[in-house]
């Protein structure tokens, strides 16, 4: 089969839609991602210049949809203050095992968004925001009486 002009061109048309295309909705679905999750976060009262990233907006390839972790100044201090108090001493360390089975306690860095055990994940899929809340692994319904002393270490534990 020998090409012609025409035939480039529409091999070239063929591939810039199978680039193109894909490429347009992704980002207007990340784009929609990002307005509908700050809509949410502010809807949680929580102040855009208190947010710390955890996990910026990225893709979640085995839920679907887009997801953003984050935590606040104001927890992060909260937390902080929590693992320093003496009573709560034992939540301010990893515990991990070597390959003898031995106990490992590596002391929490405190001053690292990305060690804090209070945090919010934030998922969009198909034009709905699901917010979950966690606190030292505990997931955190802020409807729920069992949930509430965890709730209550939250500083945005509800939607306004």
């Amino acid at each position: 089969m020998k090409f012609t002009k025409k035939s480039w061109g529409i091999v070239a048309l063929a591939v810039i839609c199978i680039i193109a295309i894909p490429a347009i909705i992704f980002t207007s679905n990340k784009a929609k991602a990002s307005t509908a999750i700050n809509e949410k976060i502010a809807a949680y009262g929580i102040p855009t210049d208190d947010i710390i990233d955890i996990s910026k907006l990225s893709y979640d390839f085995k839920s679907g949809g887009y997801g953003r972790i984050i935590t606040t100044k104001k927890d992060m201090a909260k937390w902080k203050a929590y693992l320093e108090n003496p009573k709560h001493e034992e939540n301010n360390y990893y515990i991990t095992y070597d390959k003898d089975n031995k106990e490992i306690r590596e002391k929490k860095n405190t001053n690292d968004p990305q060690s804090t055990d209070w945090y919010y994940i934030f998922h969009y899929d198909r034009g709905e925001v699901t917010v979950n809340m966690s606190v030292f692994g505990n997931w955190i319904d802020p409807n729920d009486a069992e949930s509430k002393e965890y709730s209550a270490l939250l500083s945005y534990p509800k939607a306004n």
